[in-house]
């Protein structure tokens, strides 16, 4: 069964959609471009046949109609889709790791969560003498948090200079 974000389903659907673009346009030109007898029956019973392609039949016109509206849905459809994900990129790449780590929060203390929280909104890393700097809490206390959270598998410290880089696990 595909998952429902599945990265190689999601290529399938532009790669459909691009060609579901390409034959409506193709057959809408065809269409247009073609010029097929057309038979006129005028009220005193004379028939005119005419070459000229400003006039179509029923089957033409919905051929015309329904090949529009294939263009339109799937122009609109890979317009918002490229759309979509670079609003998602310029969110900082939100994904599935970081609801993971939003499910989290209300699990956490206070002072956890805030520095949590500065920790995830900072793309998952962060120095600690900033963490100190933007939280307002003590140096002392810091430590203690940072202690506590790396205890609960949600940060890793790693050594940089003379502070630590806090990242998220």
């Amino acid at each position: 069964m595909w998952a429902l974000h599945n990265p190689l389903m999601e290529q399938y659907k532009v790669i459909m959609s691009i060609a579901l673009l390409v034959a409506s346009a193709a057959i809408l030109f065809n269409q247009l471009l073609a010029s097929q007898p057309i038979q006129i029956v005028l009220e005193t019973g004379q028939v005119v046949d005419t070459q000229s392609s400003g006039y179509f039949s029923l089957l033409q016109a919905l051929i015309i109609a329904s090949a529009s509206f294939l263009i339109g849905s799937t122009s609109i459809y890979l317009y918002f889709k490229s759309e979509t994900e670079e609003f998602l990129k310029s969110l900082g790449k939100k994904n599935d790791s970081d609801k993971r780590y939003e499910m989290v929060l209300p699990l956490l203390r206070d002072e956890e969560r805030t520095v949590f929280r500065h920790i995830l909104d900072n793309r998952g890393e962060m120095l600690q003498n900033a963490l100190v700097l933007k939280t307002s809490l003590s140096k002392v206390k810091m430590t203690r948090v940072l202690s506590s959270l790396e205890r609960k598998n949600l940060v890793v410290k790693e050594r940089h200079g003379l502070t630590n880089r806090i990242r998220l696990k």
